[in-house]
């Protein structure tokens, strides 16, 4: 019980999954008239030798005087860019180089090293905002693409996240997930209560308000609501919360003893979880009723932390049946677990990357805990992280990026990073703790 006393605790969590656009069904969008057919652009995000490609985001511009500012537009497209670990964003003369037509000078900015620019305009009518863009592909003096995209002003900043979705799946033919949010847990002296933001750190307000203990919450596939477990009766029982109204949690499973990190299967009728109703904690998948379909793990050891295949064939999670907490894989229609990490003595956290091809994983290396990959296969075993104390990863719904929990700067809070650990960046202001990323919702 060692080991399990220490993951209860601190391992409960995760599994990405994606949103987008919950507050702006009524967004429009709507594509410009220009011929792509013939795009030099692109981004092959399967080659492993793959450097980064050098990108000119330019000051958006407008013929209006007003509260928006078209650098504060344009900082937004870099940050979301640099994030996906894809891009060497380079900062764009001021004022840019136009023709006399005014379009950009793509000649003179050659010499920057930059293969593409991102420009654009915006205007303001009363409440409304209206944002064009243009991507230039700068080596071949050609433009490769145009939007505009039309929303309320207050909501400013998701239009352009809705943007660089686009701009990302142009180049690399996969929408990015900028539009998504992450729920985590707040740290507080009395409670630990459930908090949502934007993938980003913006627009942060609270989801539930149950005064009590609350840990480990999941996205359902559907965007509309959360699982998690919490203490609102006194004990760990798993409760559902939908978005659209916090405070109207519903019970899903309250058995004896442990009810906990629950995660919803890919196409949400199932959920895996901890249960501990016959001894010590074992895996379990039951029905969004609570009802239990099977005992899945039937080892010596505690196993808890659950996580799906994005195909829903396989369940990853965490034993100790080893002596130490290690991470293993089991077919969903049951099975011999089989054991992936073997280079450590101390693995937990894990989270399925939604391509299906590596799972990350918190790792204790030279007493510090790590964020970590390896394919399921239990190769191709890297580390992410160096600095300080890393814990509960969780990936971005398109796989590019990775949420989690670090205390470099003094005190627990939710940090991003790309896929690959090069650019990692603080997005939570408040103390917390296991992120969960929300999945997409068409629009």
């Amino acid at each position: 019980m060692r080991a399990y006393s220490y993951y209860t605790h601190h391992a409960e969590r995760k599994r990405a999954i994606k949103v987008g656009g919950l507050l702006l069904c009524a967004i429009l969008v709507i594509c410009l008239t220009w011929d792509s057919s013939s795009a030099k652009l692109l981004i092959d995000v399967d080659n492993p030798n793959l450097g980064k490609m050098p990108i000119m985001v330019a000051q958006f511009t407008s013929n209006q005087p007003g509260s928006l500012n078209g650098s504060e537009l344009a900082s937004i497209i870099r940050t979301d860019l640099t994030l996906s670990g894809l891009f060497d964003v380079i900062e764009a003369p001021q004022p840019l180089p136009l023709t006399q037509n005014g379009d950009p000078e793509l000649n003179s900015l050659s010499s920057s090293g930059a293969q593409a620019l991102v420009m654009g305009s915006f205007q303001v009518n009363g409440s409304e905002l209206t944002v064009e863009c243009r991507l230039y592909d700068i080596s071949l003096q050609k433009l490769d693409l145009g939007k505009r995209f039309t929303g309320p002003l207050s909501e400013h900043r998701y239009i352009i996240h809705r943007l660089t979705d686009s701009l990302l799946e142009k180049i690399t033919n996969l929408r990015g997930s900028f539009t998504t949010d992450i729920a985590f847990i707040v740290d507080d002296p009395r409670t630990r209560e459930i908090f949502l933001m934007n993938y980003d750190g913006y627009n942060l307000r609270p989801l539930t308000d149950t005064k009590v203990l609350n840990l480990s919450p999941d996205w359902a596939p559907d965007g509309k609501g959360l699982i998690f477990t919490s203490y609102i009766k006194g004990r760990p029982d798993l409760w559902y919360v939908p978005l659209s109204d916090g405070r109207r949690v519903v019970l899903i499973s309250d058995r004896k003893g442990l009810n906990a990190s629950g995660r919803f299967s890919p196409d949400g009728s199932k959920i895996a979880l901890s249960l501990s109703v016959k001894s010590i904690p074992k895996i379990f998948i039951i029905n969004t009723r609570g009802d239990i379909i099977n005992q899945l793990t039937n080892g010596l050891g505690n196993d808890i932390s659950p996580t799906w295949s994005p195909d829903g064939a396989n369940i990853a999670y965490v034993s100790d049946q080893a002596g130490t907490p290690q991470i293993y894989i089991v077919p969903v229609t049951g099975g011999r677990p089989k054991r992936i990490t073997l280079s450590n003595a101390y693995n937990t956290d894990p989270d399925w990357s939604p391509r299906g091809d590596e799972l990350v994983f918190t790792s204790k290396i030279d007493g510090r805990f790590q964020i970590c990959v390896i394919k399921p296969d239990g190769s191709d075993f890297r580390v992410l992280t160096n600095k300080g104390s890393n814990q509960d990863p969780a990936w971005s719904p398109d796989g590019r990026m990775i949420a989690f929990t670090s205390n470099r700067d003094g005190f627990k809070r939710i940090f991003v990073m790309d896929a690959k650990g090069t650019v990692q960046v603080p997005v939570s202001n408040k103390s917390g703790k296991s992120p969960a990323w929300s999945p997409r919702l068409s629009k």
